[in-house]
């Protein structure tokens, strides 16, 4: 029934946007995600760079809400997309869009997607459907998803196979290109300019050491008493905690010793913490590139590898001290347990292009025009 619905809704979706089809149309790049209500660094930064040459851009970003009211907004937004879609040249993702991949483009319109994630660690998208926290791949082939790319980018030749399964595409047709960010990851004047603003809001992290906890995002888990045990194992008298969870992350977290931050995005709290506590997060790329150094509180590996698994030899690749315990993370972190150069090699390794990565883009779309 489902996906009868689906196929209905697929052909309205086309005879809408053959309708706009047919309206003029501009040497312009639409940029489009729904990761959230406002561009990426990643996002502006294209922007930037193409409108310093003169050309058009335009950000369509929308995150879907929950429930009816959510549905419909989402919907007159398809409508947007479908209109900057049918009248652009050049469409650029960051996520699985539905307009985008329904829709029956013109072979004038090229589609890019540039995934938000800097590289490839848990599976995901159609590497997990049929699996607990992926799609099924019934209503995933309804939906096309990931259907309709002219361009996929991925960071590496290691990541390479990676990218290819998870979008359903054979490996050639992926283009190792390195996201915007890298540039600012790299860049050691911004870094001075962010952890300035950082210390205005939070000036205690002028005091001592941070340690920064960024875990990855699990579907329908509390994340409550994994949280609450770390908090208990940090020694307040010698380190700051500073804790990024995802936006959808379920469940509270005390807020009475550690900052909870939502402010600032994880990137710009790189520039301001002294260690990375993380799991299984694709933020792991970021941080090795950086070269902080990075622990791992994998306090449920075991189910996580049945559930979703990795496309890497986690507990052999990770680039740092990994424990279930809590209080053993904070033990290597006082006792310095890590390696820069594995951590270097490890960056080197799933990040091949690292530096130049704005322009690069930049130039292919704007050569797609």
């Amino acid at each position: 029934m489902k996906t009868a619905i689906i196929r209905v809704g697929r052909s309205l979706l086309n005879v809408v946007y053959s309708l706009f089809g047919a309206l003029p149309t501009k040497n312009r790049i639409v940029f489009m995600s729904r990761q959230s209500d406002h561009p990426s660094y990643d996002i502006k930064a294209l922007v930037s760079f193409c409108e310093d040459r003169d050309v058009e851009t335009k950000i369509l970003c929308r995150k879907m809400k929950p429930g009816a009211a959510g549905a419909l907004a989402y919907g007159c937004h398809v409508l947007t997309q479908l209109y900057y879609m049918a009248t652009s040249k050049v469409v650029v993702l960051d996520s699985y869009c539905i307009a985008a991949c329904l829709a029956k483009h013109r072979d004038s319109v090229k589609v890019v997607q540039m995934w938000h994630a800097l590289g490839a660690m848990k599976k995901f998208s159609r590497s997990i459907l049929d699996m607990k926290e992926g799609h099924s791949s019934r209503l995933a082939n309804a939906m096309g998803m990931h259907e309709n790319y002219d361009f996929i980018f991925t960071s590496s030749e290691a990541s390479r196979p990676a990218f290819a399964e998870a979008f359903g595409y054979s490996p050639e047709k992926l283009t190792i290109m390195s996201l915007p960010r890298v540039d600012a990851l790299l860049d050691g004047q911004r870094d001075e300019s962010v952890k300035q603003q950082i210390r205005e809001v939070y000036p205690q992290l002028a005091d001592k050491e941070t340690i920064l906890y960024a875990p990855t995002l699990r579907k329908n888990f509390d994340m409550t008493e994994a949280a609450e045990k770390f908090i208990e194992a940090v020694d307040f008298d010698r380190f700051n905690l500073v804790i990024k969870m995802h936006p959808l992350t379920e469940g509270s977290i005390d807020t009475g010793r550690a900052i909870v931050d939502r402010k600032f995005s994880t990137m710009d709290m790189f520039c301001a913490c002294d260690y990375v506590v993380t799991d299984y997060s694709a933020i792991t790329y970021e941080a090795a590139l950086k070269g902080l150094p990075l622990f791992f509180y994998d306090f449920d590996i075991d189910e996580y590898e049945g559930e979703r698994s990795f496309y890497l030899d986690y507990k052999a690749e990770m680039p740092g001290f990994m424990s279930r315990n809590a209080s053993d993370i904070i033990r290597a972190i006082e006792e310095g347990k890590y390696d820069k150069g594995r951590i270097k090699a490890f960056a080197d390794k799933y990040i091949e292009k690292q530096k130049g990565c704005t322009e690069e883009i930049g130039n292919l779309l704007i050569k797609q025009l």
